[in-house]
């Protein structure tokens, strides 16, 4: 018996074959996600990006298995983005990239009509333009789409849709709509009301995971697979991510790494506070029905990463050899930094503590001696000294200490980036080495949502999980720069960025 995930990210797109009872790795199709990107705008190629799920479908299904065998496909994607549809299925207006800025004026329109305050306490959510909703009005507002008849699908959905023809909701990518009352979980009539929108515009919502559906006979037969798969929408991404790293209850705090990345721990209930509130944290639904999700995402962190190789045209050769260099030189039990330089990433605005899409990156530190290799150490610390500022909020807000910081994505595949994480943020790291992480947890998590696994726990035995110690004097001398620099110069940025505004 055989499950698929699909990963649908930012930067690339993963199809993945796990074989039951434990999940091992088949096979695997990858592709970039394809994007249509001008000075001004960034959209989503949604019409590619179909044609890479159906040419990745294909390529499995040519692995030798029988399709019969193949019992489920699950769907994860990045929230915020998704496609308006009429009734036939026809696209409206363009699939805008969730950090896309076109949407800004609407969010402060939203916030006029609604009020900050009013939106956290209806959505959990920060209002913010990334959010679906600025996008649905945007779109409404400046294409000829202002029927009543349209839907509204974020990312996995419409493939989900694509598969099989039904359309349907999903909690957790739901809760990145800004449209969901998340303390009932229903969408929420006051909001569609005073936005003057369709109780029709959204779908109905399924659980994270539960089958819709079954292929579609046209599509089954093109890519070779049977009518009787069933097709599941898995939900978010950092959120599918997390089953695979067993984040499974309250006491635990993943972080979660890719173009951009964020911490995200479990609670029983929304955190609606006053404290949560002032802090711009995100509340979610979980892809578990008994958890919700708080959620913190800072938006440049493997893209300051991918930023910093175009500007310097570095190879991934290069690359590669400048951060095995780096580690080498860090990992010197007598290595202590030479500078205090650091980097505020702020490529694509800020996250919380304090969340602002104008707020801009800033270097401090760097002389005519500075090396690229200088700066690329410079990143990947700040990096670390901006998750740590997150962290440290959350803790404050939360009471919570968290001993230990379980790491998933991108991050984990950089040496260098997990023992600076240990060192600046003076925690033990469990860094998850999983193939495909999103891909293999939305497959679990169909599998366990639809009776075919008991336990979620079932991949343990084969995950790579290696643990990463604070070096504790390089902790400390870590914690003065960030004390005395860091945090110094990211709240006279913010300041100036606030009052200049």
């Amino acid at each position: 018996m055989y499950f698929i995930g699909i990963d649908i990210g930012t930067t690339n797109c993963k199809i993945c074959l796990f074989k039951l009872p434990d999940f091992s790795l088949i096979s695997k199709y990858s592709f970039k996600t394809p994007k249509i990107i001008s000075e001004e705008t960034s959209d989503f190629d949604i019409n590619e990006l179909w044609k890479g799920i159906e040419n990745g479908l294909e390529s499995i299904s040519k692995t030798g298995i029988s399709p019969e065998e193949i019992i489920n496909i699950s769907i994860a994607s990045i929230g915020e983005a998704g496609v308006l549809i009429d009734e036939y299925g026809n696209i409206k207006g363009p699939v805008m990239t969730w950090y896309d800025t076109r949407t800004k004026y609407i969010s402060e329109n939203i916030i006029t009509k609604i009020g900050m305050k009013e939106i956290y306490e209806i959505t959990g959510l920060p209002a913010h333009s990334n959010y679906s909703l600025n996008k649905i009005l945007w779109i409404k507002e400046n294409t000829e789409s202002s029927k009543n008849n349209y839907k509204w699908l974020c990312m996995s959905e419409f493939i989900a849709y694509k598969l099989t023809g039904i359309k349907k909701s999903e909690y957790s990518l739901a809760s990145r709509t800004m449209a969901l009352d998340i303390k009932n979980k229903k969408w929420s009539d006051d909001i569609l009301k005073i936005l003057s929108l369709n109780e029709d515009l959204f779908p109905d919502l399924v659980s994270s995971g539960k089958e819709i559906g079954t292929l579609t006979n046209e599509t089954a037969k093109k890519i070779n697979l049977s009518t009787k798969t069933t097709v599941s929408i898995g939900g978010h991404d950092h959120m599918c991510g997390s089953i695979a790293a067993g984040l499974y209850g309250e006491h635990s705090i993943l972080n979660s790494t890719g173009t951009t990345e964020g911490l995200l721990f479990l609670q029983k209930n929304p955190g609606l506070g006053e404290n949560f509130y002032n802090s711009n944290f995100s509340n979610g639904v979980h892809v578990l029905e008994d958890f919700y999700t708080v959620y913190s995402s800072l938006p440049s962190a493997g893209y300051s990463i991918e930023w910093f190789k175009n500007k310097f045209q570095i190879s991934d050769e290069e690359f590669n050899r400048m951060v095995k260099n780096l580690y080498l030189k860090i990992n010197d039990k007598n290595y202590l930094p030479e500078t205090n330089a650091i980097f505020i990433p702020h490529l694509r605005g800020s996250g919380p503590p304090r969340r602002s899409i104008k707020s801009q990156a800033l270097f401090y530190g760097i002389t005519e001696n500075t090396t690229k290799e200088d700066l690329l150490l410079i990143i990947f610390q700040s990096l670390c000294f901006e998750l740590k500022n997150l962290l440290e909020s959350i803790e404050n807000m939360t009471s919570n200490k968290f001993k230990a910081i379980k790491v998933i994505g991108t991050a984990c595949k950089n040496e260098l980036w997990m023992k600076l994480k240990s060192d600046i943020l003076g925690r033990e790291i469990s860094s998850y080495e999983i193939d495909e992480a999103v891909s293999l947890g939305v497959a679990v998590l169909s599998a366990y949502k639809n009776n075919y696994i008991d336990d979620l726990s079932v991949i343990n035995n084969n995950l790579n999980i290696k643990k990463i110690l604070p070096n504790k004097k390089l902790s400390l001398h870590y914690g003065n720069i960030y004390e005395n620099f860091y945090k110094p110069f990211y709240k006279l940025k913010m300041d100036i960025e606030k009052t200049s505004t």
